[in-house]
């Protein structure tokens, strides 16, 4: 059917049967139908007309993902309300900023979040709770909002040059641009796709993210397929979800496709290992087939965004056998420019412009797109809005090329922004600021550059500093102002009286900063691999930082995936076995350096605490449940009755109650 606005599409997804999302938080597994999710969205559409919040007003969404997400998604489309997503990653103070800016009539938060921090200006709702509403919410007829395709749908935003939020301003139709064209071409498969449904997608992309939001709300229910969100980042975890929930494919950031690299090639050492000259698919599965194993057999692609990928990462995952799907786009174009065919991906590049978005070249190398797709600008921000367009297209601040296929080729940024590996945006002008206001500090510069072993960046400082002062000092002292993202992760001290800048503007050179911190890095690393102790293995991740045992974990400022990365990193280098509910716990380098101790040197209770527990299946196999089922009402509670009475209260507190 036609789609005029988003609500159009939800009247389709409304009517799909079968199972849409499911949750697991590492305890419990919840699922909802399609059915499910739209009357939830029905629900929260009443809660939010019951309390006065209507069509133009907005609601901050700040949470880890979970089907409740989505349901707060259409809940709010469907009365006009204006959705702001916040990552939940972002400090609360981020968040009270942002909601100041919109003038956010309430708050729907996570579990994983901290709520107590946000005060009682606004109201906090859980989005647990989403789908209940008060009886008085849900009575009186309801009048129908007018929708139109330029109404704002959401406002996404980001930290700006000044430290200052910027908003992004995207609209019914901005979304249904990058929504029909997916949504034609899936059409044409569909048919193809009906042996192997239902098509599942593990999702580990924030839902606050609008690729992330796009390959969890919209594409899914073209096929229709399920969505899965997981709690955990563990390898061993998303290779067991994705084996045991039959997920077809991954949806995740690069990061996520270096972090399983790594871990498959431990398990399977043969990953590892290239074949001279071109194989057929069918040889190269054989070749695998206990890394195929290892996902499930339905498992076939990943689908990655919000960060560049290596091309290396994109051959090895190739030569396995596994289709990698990428696209190129930003938050202001909705987030799809280009996006590269599943059957007929191109290695290397993002693809062809999707229809109805036009692309070009600048004489300077810079990406330009114009189209539905692109926002109309940035909320009360008129001079970023003229800023960013000229003539009508958007300047993305990237530099690229077509090749002569038609496909786009992203070579480099034209912006000074970093793009972390989880697809968060770092202004180094931010950083500097508050480097800059740190005693002994004289002048800063922030460069992105990469880690050993990856092509990702994250904050790199370069100091000029007053003599005696503590660099190490200096760095903490900035991290504690700055978000998780912006997190300094390496500072060096340049030699020099100055800064290089550029003459007449007094511009810093950071590609020249870039290139002497690369030179000091490699000689740090060789240093760092000859040592085997945690203390190098965390040196390798922080290079030009001084290391202790007594150095927190937080300072270091990693990301949840590069925790992850660092405890197979002391695995590997310390040949020990690490108990990952331990590792969490460890708060200094000191408490690494305790679990990584050899497994003779630590003990019997450490062997015990490292040797994974592996709970038996049997009991949960359909003969056992039947035989469960069928056993405690004609016997066991029968004859457990002779020794014990039971006295039960409280029951109807329970009957609308799922279990697990």
């Amino acid at each position: 059917m036609a789609r005029r606005t988003l609500l159009d599409f939800f009247a389709d997804v409304a009517s799909l049967d079968g199972e849409f999302l499911v949750y697991d938080d590492g305890y419990r597994t919840w699922s909802y139908s399609y059915a499910e999710v739209a009357a939830g969205a029905r629900t929260l559409a009443a809660r939010l007309r019951g309390s006065g919040i209507n069509k133009g007003d907005a609601v901050v969404i700040w949470s880890e993902n979970r089907p409740e997400w989505i349901i707060a998604l259409w809940g709010c489309l469907l009365e006009g309300v204006i959705v702001v997503p916040v990552d939940y990653r972002a400090s609360a103070r981020f968040l009270t900023k942002v909601a100041g800016i919109v003038d956010a009539r309430a708050t729907l938060v996570g579990d994983v979040v901290d709520s107590s921090a946000l005060g009682t200006e606004r109201p906090v709702w859980s989005l647990a709770d989403v789908r209940e509403a008060p009886e008085a919410s849900l009575s009186g007829s309801r009048e129908e909002p007018a929708i139109t395709a330029d109404d704002t749908a959401e406002i996404i935003f980001t930290s700006g040059a000044t430290a200052e939020p910027k908003g992004v301003v995207i609209t019914h139709r901005n979304i249904l641009a990058n929504v029909v064209p997916i949504e034609r071409e899936v059409a044409r498969y569909r048919r193809w796709a009906a042996p192997f449904r239902p098509i599942r997608f593990l999702n580990l992309l924030p839902l606050s993210h609008m690729f992330g939001q796009a390959m969890a709300t919209f594409v899914p229910p073209m096929l229709p397929g399920v969505v899965v969100f997981s709690r955990s980042y563990s390898p061993d975890e998303i290779v067991r979800q994705i084996r045991q929930r039959r997920v077809s494919v991954l949806v995740c950031v690069p990061k996520m496709l270096e972090v399983l690299r790594d871990h498959i090639i431990r398990a399977a050492p043969e990953a590892a290992e290239s074949p001279s000259g071109k194989s057929h698919w069918i040889l190269r599965w054989w070749r695998y087939r206990r890394v195929h194993r290892m996902f499930g057999l339905k498992f076939w692609s990943f689908v990655v965004g919000a960060a560049p990928l290596d091309p290396e990462l994109e051959a090895f995952w190739g030569r396995l056998g596994f289709v990698v799907v990428q696209g190129y786009g930003l938050t202001e174009t909705a987030p799809v420019v280009t996006l590269n065919h599943p059957f007929h991906a191109a290695r290397g590049a993002v693809g062809r412009p999707i229809p109805g978005v036009e692309v070009k070249i600048a004489e300077d190398g810079e990406i330009l797109v114009r189209g539905d797709n692109v926002t109309t600008g940035y909320f009360r921000s008129p001079d970023e809005t003229s800023a960013a367009f000229t003539d009508g297209w958007f300047h993305t601040g990237d530099i690229g090329e077509f090749d002569d296929k038609g496909q786009l080729h992203i070579r480099g940024r034209k912006k000074e922004m970093i793009v972390t590996p989880e697809g968060l945006n770092v202004f180094p002008e931010d950083v500097e600021q508050v480097l800059n206001a740190q005693p002994g500090i004289r002048d800063s510069a922030v460069v992105g550059a990469s880690m050993p072993g990856s092509t990702a960046e994250r904050v790199h400082a370069v100091l000029l500093v007053d003599p005696g002062t503590d660099v190490d000092a200096v760095v903490r002292a900035a991290n504690a102002s700055l978000a998780d993202h912006q997190k300094i992760r390496a500072a060096a001290v340049w030699p020099g009286t100055e800064l290089p800048r550029t003459e007449g503007t007094s511009k810093l050179k950071r590609r020249e900063l870039k290139q002497w911190l690369a030179g000091g890095e490699k000689r740090e690393r060789a240093e760092a691999g000859a040592q085997r102790s945690a203390v190098a293995v965390v040196q390798r991740f922080a290079p030009g930082r001084t290391i202790t045992d007594a150095t927190t974990i937080d300072e270091l400022g990693l990301s949840s995936l590069e925790r992850v990365e660092l405890m197979m990193a002391l695995e590997e280098a310390l040949q020990v076995t690490i108990d990952e509910a331990r590792y969490s716990g460890a708060r200094t380098v000191g408490d690494l350096e305790a679990l990584a101790q050899p497994l003779e040197a630590a003990g019997p209770a450490a062997i015990a605490r490292t040797e994974p527990i592996n709970f038996p299946s049997w009991n949960r196999s359909w003969p056992a449940r039947t035989l469960r089922r069928a056993s405690l009402p004609t016997w066991i509670l029968p004859l457990g009755r002779f020794f014990a009475r039971l006295n039960v209260e409280g029951l109807e507190h329970l009957r609308d109650v799922e279990g697990p």
